[in-house]
């Protein structure tokens, strides 16, 4: 998941110029600001929707505010429509912000930059990704101008033109906004800041959609030992850098190092998130299957078990990410010769796949084969079985006198070899870890 960093700059609220009215007015208004980014803030939709219109309400019937308070009341009107899902509804109320502070700023001052990244967020959101980066591109170039091209708050704004331009699938432009970034961040801090780890992290993720793992991976090395400097090994923030470093890992079929990156994670994920959480799942279906490659099949079962479990409860049976753990699930016990848990896994999750995505879908087929097996390894076994119990039966006596008959035909066809258990697949978890 993203996780863009001090997006706006602090921007002063009062001016000295007001009137001792306009002054308790201002009070009043900054109040109801407040009131309204801290229930924002704190995720209480409900008092933050009754505090921003009532600063909004303050905002249009008084005129002699502070032009950053009136464009603050806009901003959160707009953060909580963003937060309410209404996106164009958020945009408009952005739009009423940069309109207060065009006039009062300028089309290219500092403070005019906030509203253009506001809408730029909106815009993108609404997946209308040349209107946002334009707005975007003008916010950078306003920050430019008033902070210098080596400035924090530029780096700021780079980061966010990275986020928009990956999540709109230019992971090219991509890169280049977050190596930006990586420079004058690293000028500015040393390679021991979380902004920096956060900055190599993305800029990673960029340059593996666009060259692969191979070369994203001393990014990540990086992002990892700036993140472990700067906030100690056990903060949640490693997550993210611990799971891409371990695809890494399993992409190059080092499991032993994957190992150690997926249970750094999974304890990660289970202390800031809960043992039930469906992140901790995900990292349970890779530590389960990694497990597999090692041969420990008790850190397998164990992992992919709590992995089903976790994900049935969250999301019900037929859900395909419930189908994926039923099929490592089943894999391995066909693993283990367990046929019979085997097969009601992989029938289950052929089934869900195929009503899921299809029938002609490739991961649907594969599915069927596997499942396919299991029942041949069944047939297989029962004959087996029924050739030993003859094997082991007395002769019968010979009747005297008998004419000779021909033999019968065999019930069951010869034995066969046992076919070997597919391979243990993650079908769903694609990607390499979301930067932030």
């Amino acid at each position: 998941m993203f996780r863009s960093t001090r997006n706006a700059v602090a921007l002063s609220s009062a001016l000295a110029a007001l009137t001792m009215t306009g002054a308790a007015q201002g009070t009043d208004l900054s109040t109801l600001n407040a009131a309204c980014k801290a229930a924002l803030q704190g995720d209480n939709l409900a008092t933050a929707e009754q505090s921003c219109q009532d600063a909004e309400q303050e905002a249009k019937s008084r005129r002699k505010y502070a032009p950053e308070l009136l464009a603050e009341a806009y901003d959160n009107l707009g953060d909580l429509e963003l937060a309410r899902g209404k996106l164009a509804d958020a945009e408009a109320a952005y739009r009423r912000g940069i309109s207060v502070r065009d006039r009062a700023y300028g089309k290219y001052a500092a403070e005019t930059a906030v509203s253009y990244e506001k809408i730029g967020n909106a815009l993108f959101q609404q997946k209308k990704y040349p209107e946002a980066e334009v707005l975007l591109l003008r916010a950078l170039e306003n920050r430019e101008k008033a902070f210098g091209v080596q400035s924090r708050e530029v780096a700021d704004s780079l980061n966010v033109l990275g986020i928009a331009t990956i999540r709109a699938g230019d992971a090219a432009k991509a890169e280049g906004y977050f190596q930006r970034c990586v420079d004058i961040r690293e000028k500015l801090f040393g390679a021991r800041h979380a902004d920096v780890g956060r900055a190599y992290q993305n800029l990673a993720v960029a340059v593996q959609a666009t060259k692969g793992g191979e070369a994203a991976a001393p990014l990540y090395g990086r992002a990892l030992a700036a993140l472990e400097a700067s906030l100690g090994k056990d903060a949640p923030a490693l997550v993210d850098t611990l799971e891409s470093l371990a695809r890494v890992a399993s992409a190059r079929k080092d499991a032993q190092t994957a190992d150690t990156y997926w249970r750094r994670a999974l304890a990660l994920r289970e202390a800031a998130q809960g043992p039930e959480h469906l992140a901790v799942a995900l990292v349970l279906n890779e530590l389960g299957v990694n497990a597999l490659q090692l041969k420990q099949l008790d850190v397998a079962e164990r992992s992919l078990r709590r992995a089903l479990e976790i994900r049935e409860k969250a999301l019900g049976v037929n859900n395909l990410l419930t189908a994926e753990a039923a099929s490592n699930l089943g894999v391995l016990l066909h693993s283990m010769g367990d046929l019979a848990n085997a097969l009601v896994l992989l029938r289950h999750a052929a089934a869900v796949t195929h009503v899921g995505l299809g029938g002609g879908n490739q991961l649907a087929q594969l599915r069927w084969k596997n499942l396919v097996q299991v029942e041949r390894a069944l047939i297989q076994a029962e004959a087996d079985t029924q050739a030993a119990r003859q094997v082991s039966k007395p002769a019968a006596p010979k009747a005297p006198e008998s004419p000779p008959v021909a033999a019968p035909a065999a019930e069951m066809p010869p034995a066969k070899t046992t076919p070997p258990p597919p391979a243990a697949k993650k079908e769903e978890s694609k990607g390499w870890g979301w930067p932030f």
